[in-house]
């Protein structure tokens, strides 16, 4: 575990460094490799029960690992279920409406979780290093699971289960662990085990070995002797897989800084799992990296995904003048659209109240119109139709010569030419005279008032 960290940094230094003779020399050629974000799928509810599968008697085996939680049913070769052992609770978002905030899950567990990386300061996990001491979060993560496997039994599951735990588990979590699957579930049985040892009696063909446990979180070094392990010499390192992708995410952030909103922990975890190897022999490794040929050969390039940006077709000087008067001769339309219905709201308001003006008589009518209009009475009312008939007046003036169309005049560009006492080559031989006497003019007044500007000199 030690030796692929530095192997990494060793690797990654290698880099930088034959980048140079790269591109002195085009004709080598390296392996390009895309990183493909991973694509989660929502686990589906499986039916209950499954193919050889004895309800009340076939035993549920559940690897509870600190990174993969893996269950399925004893009578199968391959797990059910597959997920990170993560729960998510997303924060509400105040500017989505309450139907669109209800359409998201307040808790997500697993393959639930479509985009990791938006919610990694949201993540829980039921784990201390590799010991379980948060059961709230592992009570949802196994409603989750007994769900997605279709257990349902009015309440509780039938089943014994068989449950990994990490390498001399503190009495306190198995009690705990017990304690909830006993009262909150209901089995019938329970046994825990350790995923290394089971490997191991599956795969080994001797009685006696030395099993390494690379863990997400704690490696540890089991000795079997005689086919049963030796507590007492069993040793933990607090270095796992976790930090190695935290190394190697911290690593390329620190190379490539141009790229530190590409690099994520995802990105960097399918790195290390996809191009990264341990060192067998260490140094060895060194000496073969410091050489060329090796490099060429065995040098990975990988291409970060990204997005093409697409930019705006450049305009020409003419696009650029027949735009502007589109949008100029979109804006005077909308202004008298506006206008227009402006003039025949007034016309409407100046009818009813000359209308109320001629019939004062009638009392229930005029109270109506000031009321609608808001005015305060008789006086007020007059004072308002003469107003609106100005307005109206010069409204009209406006729309009548905003209609008319004046057909603008093409000027022709005016050719310059020389006076009629000189030649071509003499007027310009004058014009160039008197531009270099305009530019010394400007030059002196220039130098003069940086002169003025400075201290002890004649001019200040």
């Amino acid at each position: 575990v030690l030796l692929i960290t530095f192997a990494l940094k060793t690797r990654l230094n290698s880099f930088q460094q034959a980048f140079a003779v790269l591109y002195e020399n085009p004709s080598i050629t390296m392996s390009l490799f895309a990183i493909q974000d991973l694509k989660v799928r929502p686990d589906i509810v499986h039916e209950y029960p499954g193919p050889g599968v004895i309800p009340g008697s076939t035993a549920i085996v559940i690897d509870n690992g600190s990174y993969h939680c893996r269950a399925g049913w004893a009578s199968q070769e391959e797990p059910l279920l597959c997920f990170k052992n993560v729960l998510a609770k997303p924060r509400k978002d105040r500017n989505k409406k309450d139907a669109e905030a209800a359409a998201v899950p307040t808790v997500q567990i697993g393959n639930d979780i479509v985009n990791i990386e938006a919610v990694r300061f949201q993540l829980r996990t039921q784990f201390d290093r590799n010991v379980v001491t948060h059961l709230h979060v592992q009570e949802q993560i196994l409603d989750y699971l007994f769900e997605r496997m279709g257990v349902d039994a009015d309440g509780s599951v039938p089943h014994p289960v068989l449950l990994t735990e990490c390498v001399t588990n503190p009495n306190y979590s198995r009690m705990l662990m017990a304690e909830l699957m006993f009262e909150c579930y209901g089995i019938p049985g329970l046994s825990y085990g350790v995923d290394s040892l089971f490997s191991y009696g599956l795969n080994s063909v001797v009685g006696s070995g030395l099993v390494v446990s690379c863990g997400y979180h704690a490696t540890h070094v089991i000795p079997i002797l005689n086919g049963r392990m030796v507590p007492d010499k069993v040793r933990r390192i607090n270095l796992g897989g976790f930090n190695m992708i935290n190394f190697m995410f911290r690593l390329l952030q620190l190379k490539y800084p141009v790229h530190v909103n590409a690099i994520t922990l995802s990105r960097s975890e399918a790195m290390i799992h996809s191009y990264c190897s341990f060192a067998y022999d260490y140094m060895e490794a060194l000496k073969d990296w410091a050489l060329l040929e090796y490099y060429d050969q065995n040098v990975t390039k990988i291409q970060l995904p990204y997005n093409q940006t697409v930019t705006a077709p450049v305009l020409t000087a003419e696009q650029r003048v027949e735009k502007r008067k589109e949008l100029s001769r979109r804006l005077v339309e909308i202004n008298l659209r506006k206008r227009e219905e402006k003039h025949a709201q007034d016309k409407e308001m100046l009818a009813s109240l000359e209308a109320a003006d001629e019939n004062l008589d009638d009392e229930e009518n005029l109270n109506f119109v000031l009321q609608e209009f808001e005015l305060k009475g008789v006086d007020d009312m007059r004072k308002t139709i003469v107003t609106l008939r100005d307005r109206i007046a010069r409204t009209s003036q406006k729309m009548n010569a905003a209609q008319t169309v004046v057909q603008p005049v093409e000027e022709k560009p005016v050719l310059l030419q020389p006076p009629p006492n000189l030649t071509i080559d003499q007027w310009v031989v004058e014009t160039r005279r008197k531009r270099d006497e305009i530019l010394d003019k400007k030059q002196t007044r220039k130098q003069r008032r940086q002169d003025l500007a400075k201290r002890r000199t004649a001019a200040a």
